[in-house]
């Protein structure tokens, strides 16, 4: 097992975690954000981080999630901090873990078979 898989297990765990409470809300202290947006706006972004939580494990599809997904997470950090509120711990690190899997760094990649000849 390689780090990447370790960060991607991470990611996808609290991409589903957060979309199910956008629908069974769970989690304490709740978003700051859930009396602002609209309930079916809620329920798409409950939809969408559900299926980034699968689409992760993809290795085909993963820098694109993980590239859409910093994006994502930079822009709820932005709207937390135009409405006041501070909960923007969980978004900036998953924008650093994802910012991982993107960049993909020597550290975080399995071992490289070497062949002779």
């Amino acid at each position: 097992m390689n780090i990447s898989n370790v960060v991607v297990a991470i990611c996808s765990l609290l991409f589903i975690m957060i979309g199910a409470d956008k629908f069974f809300p769970f989690m304490e202290p709740p978003c700051t954000l859930m009396n602002s947006i609209s309930p079916i706006i809620w329920k798409l972004l409950g939809c969408l981080t559900l299926a980034g939580g699968v689409i992760l494990w993809f290795p085909k599809y993963r820098k694109y999630v993980a590239g859409f997904f910093i994006c994502y997470m930079l822009f709820f950090i932005i709207v937390h901090l135009v409405h006041g509120t501070y909960d923007i711990g969980g978004a900036a690190s998953m924008a650093v873990m994802l910012g991982l899997l993107v960049w993909n760094p020597d550290f975080i990649q399995s071992k490289k078979v070497q062949t002779n000849g």
